[in-house]
């Protein structure tokens, strides 16, 4: 999932110890096996980078936060919009099994 931080209500930007503002986005991702709602989440290693639309590339942290016994991975990046960021992603289960995504998101004035 990935907004601008201005738009998370309060509480979830406090959760997740995320400042708000309109030119930061967090990437939010979250490893889970399972039917939906008895879904577990899984230990993983996120491994993130994002392209804008001049090809500039750069790696994003990703921290581990808990929520009860869910785990989301969570990182922010730089937005100046107008741009499409695309976003490649990595993820190395503790099991070893590998999974790669990559998805776009455009941002508007």
């Amino acid at each position: 999932n990935l907004v601008r931080t201005d738009a998370l209500n309060t509480t979830m930007a406090r959760t997740y110890g995320i400042d708000r503002d309109a030119s930061t986005a967090p990437l939010m991702v979250s490893v889970r096996k399972g039917p939906e709602s008895r879904e577990i989440a899984l230990p993983a290693k996120i491994s993130a980078t994002v392209t804008d639309l001049q090809g500039k590339r750069a790696d994003i942290a990703m921290r581990e936060a808990r929520t009860g016994e869910f785990i989301d991975y969570i990182g922010t990046t730089a937005v100046a919009a107008p741009d499409t960021l695309r976003f490649d992603l990595t993820i190395r289960r503790d099991d070893g099994a590998v999974s790669t995504m990559q998805f776009t998101r455009e941002f508007l004035p």
